[in-house]
């Protein structure tokens, strides 16, 4: 983005009232690119052709990396309340939004018996297991990670075929076979995040983006 930045300063210099223009390079977690970016790129298409989002699916580890390498211009990223993250200083960050999770168990089964089962986490982030040894430790048990995988699809697949109980979204629309139950005392929250570089964030399309992550509707749920 370094070139491009000075690229887009010298246009803007040039001509202060141009409107924003390049390519930004985005990387987000499945859910926040449904929830946030995907109705930024339509608002993007309809106000500021000139701007363009190339996005790139990736869990939280995996987009820091890439925002440290200049391969990634800005990053959507998430922790859970039960698993805080604390940003270095090289990263300026701003709370995008926050939604309750459930514990999905096979459908009829009840919240007491579900700590004892196998448990269902992600494969490419620890923030779920951790959040998962929280609540089996606060119920009495020691989580016995047994199976990961990234898709919540796949987690669904799983349950429903009664391997093992995990972490998904309370509005989630879950197919037949599974309930999710809600948790209380303590309550579970998935945090949403933009991430960028520290000072890159005046770049116009960048601050363009920004700006639109926070009036969008789903910032309402922060």
């Amino acid at each position: 983005m370094t070139i491009l930045a000075a690229v887009e300063a010298a246009r803007v210099d040039l001509d202060p009232d141009a409107s924003p223009a390049g390519e930004l390079l985005v990387c987000g977690f499945a859910t926040a690119i449904r929830r946030s970016l995907l109705p930024v790129q339509a608002r993007l298409a309809r106000d500021h052709p000139g701007v363009r989002l190339l996005i790139h699916e990736h869990e939280p580890a995996e987009a820091f990396a890439l925002l440290d390498t200049d391969d990634m211009d800005l990053a959507l990223t998430y922790d859970y309340n039960l698993a805080p993250v604390s940003f270095p200083g090289r990263y300026d960050s701003r709370p995008l939004w926050r939604a309750r999770w459930g514990l999905a168990v096979p459908a009829g089964m009840p919240l007491p018996d579900a700590w004892a089962q196998d448990w269902i986490v992600n494969s490419r982030n620890t923030a779920d297991e951790r959040v998962a040894r929280t609540l089996a430790a606060l119920n009495g048990h020691s989580a016995r990670i047994v199976h990961r995988c990234d898709s919540l699809e796949l987690v669904q697949d799983l349950i429903v075929a009664g391997l093992g109980v995990g972490l998904l979204p309370s509005g989630l629309a879950v197919r037949p076979g599974i309930d999710v139950l809600d948790l209380a005392a303590p309550e579970v929250e998935i945090r949403a995040y933009a991430i960028t570089r520290r000072g890159r964030a005046a770049w116009p399309p960048l601050a363009l983006v920004l700006g639109l992550l926070d009036s969008s509707p789903a910032a309402e749920g922060r």
